[in-house]
């Protein structure tokens, strides 16, 4: 029986292009919470159909939790950036806009992307002191590059965080207005803006942010030779991914991409098999042998932006 008097409030991002994800993503994450009731938030400009039949039928059916679909017009978005050709929607600004799109009976969320799986419980995760801040989040796999502080002018001992996973203090959002102090800035400053709302999020937010522990956003970069992250992220990641509650494909290559070797990429063909789909179901990714000796050899040789282990197993993590 799940326990309906503290329910952890979800809220996503959900397009067509990333619905089959998002139900895989969203069975890893009410197979590993059994005992707490989820209300999952979807936000989103335009969803067929089909797509909120599968998503409502997984949530509601299947787990017994609670699914509601907030449609936002597109028109919110239209002075928001990205670069031509990038992989990351314009719709990722939604996450900005949620305290004005959620209801004010909503207080808190936990945001999720879609890319990502989730391996364990979440309720440490939601219970995370905010402290009257903004939000709750965990350092960026490329925290140690100076790049992005130095185009959005942050200081040199900053941590630049990764927006993929959140607990929002909606809140303090409201009682600061901080949707007009994002909007300002975006309208004075967009030409800093490179890698959209994560850099809006950190350029406004820096002084009113928590760093969460790696565990609970695993990204793909913490697993690669030679990471971009800063070197106490890196001593931290050895020991961290042992403990990995989230698992987050960073990048263009995701599971669902042939040739994707991450090490968690078996954790997620794991909950596909899992997920109901109408036919068709979606069909598993490959690796091809030439791909696996190529990676396999870079590796050894220790060179940057490959995995140091192939298996999770490797790097000390066992499925739960």
């Amino acid at each position: 029986m799940r326990n309906i008097s503290d329910p952890i409030e979800v809220v996503c991002n959900v397009d067509d292009k990333y619905a089959r994800q998002c139900a895989v993503m969203f069975t890893s994450l009410l197979e590993n919470n059994p005992d707490d009731m989820i209300i999952i938030h979807v936000v989103n400009t335009y969803l067929i159909q089909a797509n909120r039949a599968l998503l409502t039928d997984i949530v509601q059916r299947k787990y017994g939790c609670r699914i509601v679909f907030h449609k936002v017009d597109d028109e919110v978005l239209k002075s928001c950036p990205v670069r031509r050709g990038d992989y990351v929607s314009v719709t990722a600004y939604l996450r900005c806009f949620l305290p004005a799109i959620l209801p004010t009976s909503v207080h808190k969320v936990l945001y999720l992307d879609s890319d990502l799986v989730v391996l364990g419980p979440l309720r440490a995760l939601w219970d995370v002191d905010l402290n009257d801040k903004a939000l709750a989040a965990v350092e960026d796999s490329s925290s140690g590059s100076p790049e992005p502080l130095v185009r959005l002018r942050l200081p040199d001992n900053y941590t630049y965080f990764n927006s993929g996973v959140m607990v929002m203090n909606l809140d303090y959002w409201r009682e600061h207005n901080i949707l007009k102090r994002l909007m300002q800035y975006l309208d004075e400053f967009h030409d800093r803006i490179r890698e959209n709302d994560q850099d809006l999020l950190n350029v406004c937010l820096w002084k009113n942010r928590i760093l969460l522990p790696l565990r609970w956003n695993m990204q793909s970069g913490f697993l690669k030779h030679r990471p971009a992250c800063r070197r106490y992220a890196l001593m931290k990641s050895r020991e961290e991914v042992r403990h990995t509650m989230i698992a987050h494909f960073v990048g263009k290559k995701k599971p669902w991409h042939n040739n994707c070797v991450n090490p968690f990429a078996r954790e997620y063909d794991r909950y596909l098999d899992m997920t109901e789909f109408p036919e068709p179901r979606p069909v598993k990714a490959t690796v091809s042998p030439v791909f696996e000796m190529f990676h396999s050899f870079m590796a050894t040789l220790r060179i940057g932006g490959y995995y140091r282990h192939r298996t999770m197993e490797s790097y000390g993590f066992s499925a739960r």
